[in-house]
């Protein structure tokens, strides 16, 4: 007799009611920067951004508002599994010109606890328009995941494709850090490109120093598998960029509203150290040796969580 499979962790429905009350209660809490209520929905490494940007936020009385948001015409990988923590994943656009997806991992801990939004990226689905600029061709195109004969998502354990997080983050660490060829990265916007940007701005200035130093976190979310056998790994990496004046004439200013809201001030300064926290969803194919695609700019547009000066 064959074994009965485990059900499905929510239904289509229930998950598409978990996205929108997610929506309504981000954009509530955002209105008044309420933490708390932020909470209710939102948890992990996304929520530790969310606050982080608020804390800013009341820093600075004239920032502009929160823009409401809404997740359109989600599609879902729900698997199946009978323990917790439980997850679903909810793709879909947060604008009607939305180029990319944003990648929703919703996690519940226990039976009955609160479905909450822990993960979030953002990744090219299908074929953009003709019109599309050169750079968004470019940009690799996340697959569907496999599924079995009801539909369910299918999901893996990270195992040894973990480790991909830790070669990205040594390859995104200037001026230290491996090549993407080292690492085993494949070229593009997420790898290539973005070092070479990071090692730019780390010389544009002869007078000034500039390290960029990336960690991965251990891999606590969900692995799913994609239809051609590769995993999909969710990585959640710290970044600190820190640049230091070399000479007595020369100085440090902030200009981004959010460094300067942590700083207290623009400037002048000898040393800023500032601090992001990024989702990257890399595709680490099944081959051993082939090279795995960063599938996400998360790095490129990390969260800011803290910046100090002296």
């Amino acid at each position: 007799m064959a074994p009965v499979p485990d059900p499905a962790v929510i239904s289509e429905a229930e998950a598409r009611a978990v996205l929108e009350r997610y929506d309504t209660e981000n954009n509530t809490a955002n209105a008044t920067l309420d933490g708390d209520r932020l909470a209710g929905v939102e948890g992990g490494e996304l929520l530790e951004g969310s606050l982080a940007s608020y804390r800013a936020d009341r820093a600075r009385p004239d920032r502009d508002p929160y823009k409401p948001f809404t997740h359109l015409d989600p599609q879902f990988w729900i698997p199946r599994a009978s323990g917790h923590p439980r997850t679903f994943v909810a793709l879909a656009a947060t604008g009607a010109d939305s180029e990319d997806k944003a990648v929703v991992h919703f996690v519940q801990d226990t039976p009955g606890a609160p479905w909450k939004a822990v993960f979030t990226a953002h990744a090219r689905v299908g074929d953009p328009p003709a019109t599309a600029s050169p750079e968004r061709l470019a940009r690799p195109t996340l697959d569907d995941v496999a599924r079995d004969a009801s539909g369910s998502a299918r999901t893996t354990t990270a195992g040894d494709a973990a480790a991909v997080c830790g070669r990205y983050a040594a390859a995104m660490s200037v001026p230290a850090g491996p090549g993407a060829a080292e690492a085993r990265l494949a070229p593009g916007s997420y790898t290539t490109d973005l070092r070479k940007r990071i090692e730019d701005d780390a010389h544009r200035d002869e007078r000034m120093s500039q390290t960029t130093t990336v960690t991965a976190r251990p891999v606590v979310r969900q692995t799913f598998r994609t239809a051609t056998g590769d995993r999909l790994v969710p990585c959640v990496l710290d970044k600190t960029i820190e640049a230091k004046a070399l000479i007595p004439q020369a100085h440090l200013t902030a200009t981004a509203p959010t460094t300067i809201a942590f700083l207290g001030r623009s400037g002048p300064f000898t040393t800023v150290k500032e601090t992001f926290l990024a989702c990257v969803l890399i595709r680490v194919p099944a081959a051993p040796d082939a090279p795995a695609t960063v599938l996400t700019g998360g790095l490129a547009q990390s969260h800011p969580l803290d910046a100090t000066g002296t």
